[in-house]
């Protein structure tokens, strides 16, 4: 069972996921939670929560400067990612696997500072604009 989504998708994706794994705790194991561009869902505790039910069966990627997962921000809100993140370096697709824990990896996407995040990044998966992905209408 895979759950995945792009931005706020990969909020809802996260928060399904964990809903779905809660109800049906005999199947948790079969879930699988990708996510692109997410931002932050929950503060510490439920960052740790969610870790220890579904942290080795998630995979949140990030790309470049990204504004996205820097949003809410920690520093005034308390949010605070869940592990484990795949951060995109380039549009090569080179990338980098963060530390499997929960706090904000200085060799992920935290390692640009907002002020140089931007949305092209959010918006450029993968060298590609993410709504031709899902819109058979825009053509190349």
């Amino acid at each position: 069972i895979v759950f995945v989504g792009h931005s706020l998708g990969g909020a809802n994706a996260v928060l399904s996921a964990l809903k779905f794994a809660k109800d049906n705790e005999y199947i948790k194991d079969s879930i699988r939670v990708w996510t692109f561009g997410q931002p932050r869902v929950g503060n510490r505790q439920f960052s740790e929560y969610y870790t220890e039910m579904l942290g080795n069966q998630t995979y949140r990627i990030t790309y470049q400067g990204d504004i996205v997962p820097h949003v809410p921000p920690w520093q005034v809100l308390g949010y605070q990612h869940h592990p484990l993140e795949i951060h995109v370096i380039n549009k090569d697709g080179d990338f980098y696997v963060c530390q499997n824990t929960v706090r904000e990896d200085l060799d992920g996407a935290y390692r640009w500072p907002t002020i140089d995040t931007g949305v092209a990044d959010h918006l450029d998966y993968f060298g590609k604009p993410e709504i031709t992905r899902f819109d058979p209408l825009i053509e190349w």
